[in-house]
């Protein structure tokens, strides 16, 4: 099962038509980075020539920032292929380097696949820090999301998922992970306490990235000592956004409150 991150307003990850590893031909090499080499599917024509090289432009920047937050962990190189993909992006297994992102036309938009970019190279190092972020579960989904949108917040438009938490039961998904990439309701829930404990509690994407381990209540156990912060976050959120109402949150972080 490919590990995914698909826009919020489709109610399963869509099929793609084609195998897009066919694309992966000289013929379709727009550019290489010293971690990268970017492909775009000629069906895009020159918007998605353009597209690539926004993704050039920033991928190495992108890892760096990203490395960082990781120890100085070393991925890849990775293939980064742009293609039509109306669901967002995907690659095979956690630590799958074929990234295969969409690509906006008419106009072009490098930003928009670099954030797709981001969200999947993420998960590999979270396969190579071997920590306990599983980019098949909700925790590492949920990192993988929060890193990408720091990264690129303009670009959240459509994969935003705290609202789809915050409008339901609130299911505690910080004590145990749902074992899926595609719950809203999970990695909703995931991102609103991945952003709680940068932006409120104000610990640095560094340390919390550091704190790996196989549940966020476990990471917020290596962070502060202590065991309740489901009850500690999801206390701050009823007093903001009541149960039963519609929150009206439009990103994934309303943070600090």
């Amino acid at each position: 099962m490919p590990s995914v991150l698909y826009r919020t307003d489709l109610v399963t990850p869509p099929e793609v038509a084609a195998d897009p590893s066919g694309l992966i031909v000289p013929e379709n090499l727009q550019g290489q980075t010293e971690h990268f080499s970017v492909y775009a599917d000629p069906a895009l024509g020159d918007d998605g020539r353009q597209d690539a090289q926004g993704v050039l432009e920033k991928c190495e920047g992108d890892y760096t920032t990203v490395s960082s937050y990781f120890g100085g962990l070393a991925a890849g190189p990775f293939n980064v292929i742009l293609f039509s993909n109306s669901g967002g992006a995907y690659h095979m297994t956690c630590a799958a380097t074929d990234l295969f992102c969409d690509a906006r036309t008419n106009p072009p938009d490098g930003d928009y696949s670099e954030f797709l970019n981001v969200a999947e190279f993420v998960e590999v190092f979270e396969a190579l820090q071997a920590g306990g972020w599983d980019c098949g579960r909700s925790n590492g989904e949920g990192l993988s999301r929060v890193l990408a949108t720091d990264a690129y917040p303009g670009q959240l438009d459509g994969f935003a998922t705290a609202s789809s938490w915050l409008d339901s039961s609130r299911q505690d998904f910080v004590d145990r992970n749902d074992n899926s990439d595609t719950n809203p309701l999970a990695n909703g829930c995931s991102v609103l306490f991945l952003n709680w404990l940068r932006f409120q509690l104000n610990f640095t994407w560094q340390q919390i990235v550091g704190a790996a381990a196989p549940t966020l209540a476990q990471t917020f156990n290596k962070l502060t000592g202590k065991n309740d912060g489901f009850q500690q976050f999801s206390s701050l959120l009823d007093s903001h956004f009541p149960k039963g109402g519609t929150s009206g949150l439009v990103t994934d972080n309303p943070f600090p409150l």
